[in-house]
Parts: structure tokens; C-alpha cells; sequence
């Protein structure tokens, strides 16, 4: 009896350690496996000024930070205090396990949450995509660098802007989809 509930305690703790291991390959963050050549920037990404930093105080009246060329607008709802905000840019250093990853990483500083934000408004970050591409999907980068998918608010495809909406601060990019028609 002693050996038949061994038996059985051994073969449980098999099938869960299978079942932890398999749930965690599936529920692992997109983490991005191809790399992207510099050539296939477009010219827009090419010319980015990545060393660009813009700062403002918003407060209770919310606020916008936008970069020289307008290709990156964040719109701030009214926050509950006055605090200073900044906007800066790196190059993407995330893969892209399909689809082309921007060159452009997003950074909002300080992390903002609800701490300071109403629940029922968000961060919108407008930013312009490369029309060589079909549709952006928008992600949160964590300290890891694992991608966490943030809402995507609206599309415009005949400008190639879109824009993706968040809670909160810290790094932001997408990925992208080719056209079909390429």
C-alpha cells in the first residue's frame, strides 16, 4: 500500500512539474527573437533625433509633451499633483519575434500610476509609424525587456499615425506589420 501511494505522490509531482514548466513556456512574455538590419529603417527613423528631451510640470490641467518634429505627441490627463514629466527617445534595443520592431523606444519619466493619474483617463502617446508597414501594435518594455501589449487607441493609416494609450510611465515602442501589398 506504502508503495502504491508513493507511487502515486511521484507520478502527481511528475505531471504538475510538466504542467508549471509547459504553462510557463506559454505564458512567458513576447520576448522578440530576429534582429533588424539598419537598412530597413526608413529614412523617418533614420533622421530621429534619439538624444532629444523634452520636460514640462503638469498638473491639474494635464498637459502635452511633443518632440521638435511632431512625430511623437504624449497628452497627459490632469494629474491630482504637479510633477515634472519628461519625454526621451533611444534606439529600440528589444526583438521582435514577427514583424519589424521600431527603432524608436519612448521614455516617460517619472513612472506615473495611478498614484498620480484618474482612473478613468490615460497617457496617450500619438506616434508616427513607417508607411512601408501595415498595422503597429504598441507595447509596454519593462526592466526585463519583455514586451507587455498596451492598448492601440486609434489608427490612422492615411497618415501612418497611430495612437496607443496607457496608465502609466516608463519605456514604450511597437512592432510592426509589412503590408501585404509589398
Amino acid at each position: 500500500m506504502k508503495n502504491k501511494f508513493l507511487l502515486f505522490i511521484i507520478f502527481a509531482i511528475v505531471i504538475l512539474c510538466g504542467y508549471l514548466i509547459f504553462s510557463k513556456k506559454t505564458l512567458a512574455p513576447v520576448e522578440i527573437q530576429t534582429s533588424q538590419s539598419d537598412e530597413d529603417e526608413s529614412d523617418f527613423q533614420n533622421n530621429f533625433q534619439y538624444d532629444e528631451v523634452i520636460s514640462k510640470k503638469i498638473g491639474s490641467q494635464g498637459g502635452v509633451l511633443e518632440n521638435a518634429d511632431k512625430s511623437i505627441i504624449a497628452t497627459f490627463p490632469p494629474l491630482e499633483q504637479e510633477i515634472e514629466v519628461k519625454l526621451s527617445f533611444k534606439k529600440s534595443d528589444f526583438k521582435a519575434r514577427s514583424g519589424a520592431r521600431s527603432p524608436v523606444t519612448i521614455n516617460i519619466y517619472p513612472d506615473i500610476t495611478f498614484n498620480f493619474i484618474n482612473p478613468d483617463a490615460s497617457i496617450n502617446i500619438k506616434a508616427k509609424y513607417d508607411s512601408r508597414y501595415a498595422l503597429p501594435v504598441p507595447y509596454y518594455i519593462n526592466e526585463k525587456k519583455e514586451l507587455r501589449p498596451i492598448q492601440l487607441k486609434e489608427l490612422d493609416a492615411e497618415n501612418n499615425y497611430f495612437i496607443m494609450d496607457t496608465f502609466r510611465g516608463g519605456d514604450f515602442s511597437w512592432v510592426t506589420v509589412k503590408r501585404m501589398d509589398q
